[in-house]
C-alpha cells in the first residue's frame, strides 16, 4: 500500500501564515488571509478532507459570497491566490508569492510619470492602512483618471487644466462605469489623490461634495421566518455555540467580526452589559446583556466551550481550539436558515441580514433612530433612516388620503 506523503491542509496554512509574518505583511492583509483560510478549514471539516484536494478547492471557490457582484469577482480572485499559495507549497516545497494580473487596468498607462504617480498613491494608502476594498476602489478611479489624462495628450499631472476633473466625472457616467448614486466613495479617493499633488490640488474643488444617495428597500426576515428561527434556536438542535451566536447577531445587530472578537472580560455579568470595541469604526460600544442571548452564552461557556486559556468567548469547535474567525459566521447563519426552512430568494445573507433585522425590530418597537444608530455602531446617524422602509405600519401612516371624486370627475364639486 502506497504511503500518502501529502502534507495536511492545516500544516500548509500554518506555514503560509508564518511566512507572511516573516515577509512583514500588514495586519489587515494578514487578517484577510486568516479569514479566508478559516473558511477553507470549515469547508474541509464539513467534507472530511484533511488535504488540499481538487474537490475541496472547487468547493472553496464556489462557496457563496455575501457581497455585490463586483466584490464577488474580487473575492474569487483572492481565493484563487489563497489556493495558489497553498498548492505551490504542497507541490514545490516553497511558496509562489508571484501575483497573476491578467486584467491589470494600470497596464493601460504607458507614461512612466503617471505610473510613478499611481505607485506613490498606492504606497500612501498602504501607509494609512486603508481597508483592501477601499484601496481597490481608490486605485481604480485614479487609474481611470490617469487614462483620461493620457487620452487628452497629457504627459504629467502639471498638464491638467480647469474643468478637466468635471469632464472626467461626466465621462465615467457616459461610459457606464459609475452612476451619481454609486460614485461617492470612489470620488473620495480621487480627491485624496488630487490633494496630494501640488499641481492638481486646486482641482479637487471640482469634485462635488454632496451627491444623491441610492436608497434601497431593506430586506428583513418575515414574522413567520422569525417564528421558525425562534423555534429552531429553542429546540437544542443547533450547537450551543451556534445558538448563542445566532441569538446575539439577531437581537443586537452586531457585525460578525465583532462577535468573533468578543472576549470574556467584555461581558459584565453584574451590570448586565457587553462592552465592545468595534473593528470597523474603532469605537467603543455598550449594549445591554439580555436574558435571551446572555443565557445562551452562559450555556455555551459552561457546557460546550473548550477549556483552554483563550480570552475570546467563541472558539473553534475542532482543534486547534482558538478564536473563531469571521469567515465562520456566514456558514453558521446559512445553517440556521436552512434548518429553519427559510428560502433566501436572492436576498442578502450573513450578518448583514441580521443587522437589518435587528434594526427593523428596534424601529418597530419604537426605539429612537439615534439609539438604533448607536447600537449598530454607525458613524453617520442618518444612515439608519434606510430602515424606515422595513416598517410597513409607519410607512402606511405617512400616506396621504386621496380626495373623494364626485360625479363628473371634479373633487371640488358640490
Amino acid at each position: 500500500m502506497m504511503k500518502d506523503n501529502k502534507r495536511k491542509l492545516d500544516d500548509l496554512i500554518v506555514e503560509v501564515m508564518e511566512q507572511m509574518q516573516k515577509r512583514k505583511y500588514g495586519e489587515k492583509i494578514s487578517s484577510r488571509y486568516r479569514s479566508s483560510f478559516s473558511s477553507l478549514r470549515i469547508i474541509s471539516e464539513g467534507m472530511g478532507e484533511a488535504h488540499l484536494s481538487e474537490k475541496l478547492m472547487e468547493s472553496f471557490l464556489d462557496s457563496p459570497v455575501g457581497c455585490s457582484e463586483k466584490w464577488s469577482k474580487k473575492e474569487r480572485t483572492h481565493r484563487l491566490r489563497c489556493i495558489r499559495l497553498l498548492k505551490s507549497l504542497e507541490q514545490d516545497g516553497s511558496i509562489d508569492w508571484g501575483r497573476q494580473k491578467p486584467e491589470n487596468l494600470s497596464r493601460a498607462i504607458p507614461i512612466n510619470a503617471f505610473h510613478m504617480d499611481l505607485e506613490r498613491f498606492i504606497r500612501q494608502m498602504e501607509d494609512r492602512e486603508l481597508r483592501p476594498n477601499t484601496m481597490c476602489g481608490y486605485k481604480r478611479i485614479v487609474t481611470y483618471f490617469l487614462i483620461f489624462c493620457q487620452k487628452n495628450g497629457y504627459t504629467s499631472l502639471s498638464d491638467v487644466k480647469a474643468n478637466d476633473v468635471t469632464r472626467f466625472i461626466l465621462s465615467l457616467y457616459n461610459d457606464g462605469r459609475f452612476r451619481p448614486t454609486t460614485i461617492g466613495s470612489a470620488l473620495s479617493g480621487l480627491r485624496k489623490f488630487l490633494s496630494a499633488n501640488e499641481s492638481t490640488e486646486r482641482f479637487s474643488m471640482e469634485i462635488p461634495v454632496h451627491l444623491p444617495r441610492e436608497t434601497k428597500i431593506i430586506e428583513v426576515y418575515s414574522s413567520e421566518e422569525l417564528d421558525a428561527v425562534e423555534k429552531l434556536l429553542s429546540s437544542g438542535i443547533m450547537t450551543r455555540r451556534d445558538t448563542a451566536i445566532c441569538r446575539l447577531l439577531l437581537e443586537t445587530g452586531l457585525r460578525g467580526t465583532d462577535v468573533c472578537s468578543l472576549e470574556l472580560k467584555d461581558i459584565d455579568w453584574e451590570k448586565d452589559a457587553i462592552y465592545i470595541k468595534q473593528n470597523k469604526t474603532k469605537r467603543t460600544l455598550t449594549i445591554p446583556l439580555k436574558a435571551s442571548y446572555g443565557n445562551a452564552i452562559v450555556d455555551y461557556i459552561m457546557e460546550e466551550r473548550p477549556q483552554i486559556e483563550d480570552a475570546h468567548v467563541f472558539l473553534r469547535s475542532f482543534a486547534p481550539f482558538k478564536k473563531l474567525e469571521a469567515g465562520a459566521i456566514w456558514p453558521i447563519l446559512q445553517k440556521m436558515e436552512n434548518m429553519a426552512g427559510i428560502q433566501k430568494k436572492g436576498r442578502v445573507i450573513g450578518s448583514r441580514m441580521t443587522r437589518h433585522n435587528a434594526a427593523s425590530c428596534m424601529l418597530r418597537a419604537g426605539v429612537p433612530m439615534s439609539d438604533i444608530s448607536a447600537v449598530l455602531g454607525h458613524k453617520d446617524p442618518n444612515i439608519v433612516s434606510v430602515y424606515l422602509s422595513t416598517d410597513a405600519s409607519s410607512l402606511a401612516s405617512c400616506t396621504l388620503p386621496l380626495p373623494a371624486i364626485r360625479k363628473g370627475g371634479d373633487s371640488n364639486a358640490e
